[in-house]
């Protein structure tokens, strides 16, 4: 049986089960059943928000950004989800495996690209991105004064899903208009800067591990010509010319100046 057979069969007994359960009133009051989708509710956290909502002035300059942000967000993804339907309507082309329903799923073992071994990364990566997600919607729910009624997260069957935030219905309302739309625009612009910090970590790690090779290295020579008949090969890295070291493209060609001469090569093995 495949894998994503075994997936939707498991869905459909957890589902069985959890309505079944719910109909009779075995779950606690902090979980509540739709079909396939389980919300686990709690009120814990709250005081922690308020603590951190001190600086209000600050939190709602970072909110008026984060409106900015969602915005640019917004009408570029609109373009790019219009830019996708036109080439898929005008070069529809073959049908690759990313474009397999499986591969929808960020399940491992379900998704071909997306190995067991992923597993951890996968859900460490999900649960920071649902806490700074949605505490920044219940951070800023809090600098507005507006109530939160309950947190919590989104599960479909056993797999994480998502988190949110319920703000008090009447709490919210109660709020003007810019609190609001700072509140909702939360969430993408905490993503937004957890993206950014995150390329730039990386990038840092990256720059440190290349090594910087001295010399010009060789891309590849022409049919018939003096490279070739030297025997220089993509990949090698001329290191000097009569002797003389060169370290860059420029100090090479000045070597080249002259009528008569040898040069040296560095090959890896």
């Amino acid at each position: 049986m495949r894998p994503l057979l075994w997936v939707l069969v498991g869905i459909l007994i957890y589902t069985v089960a959890a309505m079944a359960l719910n109909a009779r009133g075995m779950l606690p009051s902090s979980l509540r059943v739709a079909g396939p989708l389980l919300t686990v509710h709690t009120k814990r956290g709250r005081a922690f928000l308020d603590r951190l909502a001190s600086p209000r002035r600050a939190w709602q300059a970072w909110g008026n950004f984060g409106v900015g942000i969602a915005i640019v967000i917004m009408i570029g993804s609109f373009f790019a989800v219009l830019f996708s339907a036109v080439n898929a309507l005008t070069d529809p082309g073959a049908v690759g495996g990313i474009t397999r329903p499986q591969d929808a799923l960020v399940i491992p073992g379900v998704n071909q690209f997306l190995p067991w071994a992923a597993a951890v990364d996968i859900l460490v990566g999900l649960l920071v991105g649902l806490v700074v997600h949605e505490g920044g919607h219940g951070l800023l729910c809090r600098v507005e004064d507006i109530d939160i009624e309950s947190m919590g997260i989104a599960l479909l069957a056993f797999v994480p899903l998502g988190a949110f935030v319920q703000p008090d219905e009447e709490s919210q309302q109660s709020a003007d208009r810019g609190g609001k739309t700072r509140m909702f625009a939360a969430g993408v612009t905490n993503n937004f800067l957890v993206t950014a910090l995150s390329f730039g970590l990386l990038f840092l790690v990256v720059a440190n591990l290349v090594t910087v090779v001295s010399g010009v290295a060789i891309g590849g020579t022409l049919p018939g010509s003096a490279a070739e008949e030297a025997g220089l090969e993509r990949g090698d890295v001329i290191t000097g010319v009569n002797g003389q070291a060169v370290e860059n493209e420029e100090e090479f060609e000045a070597a080249l100046a002259d009528a008569d001469r040898e040069v040296t090569v560095q090959r890896e093995e």
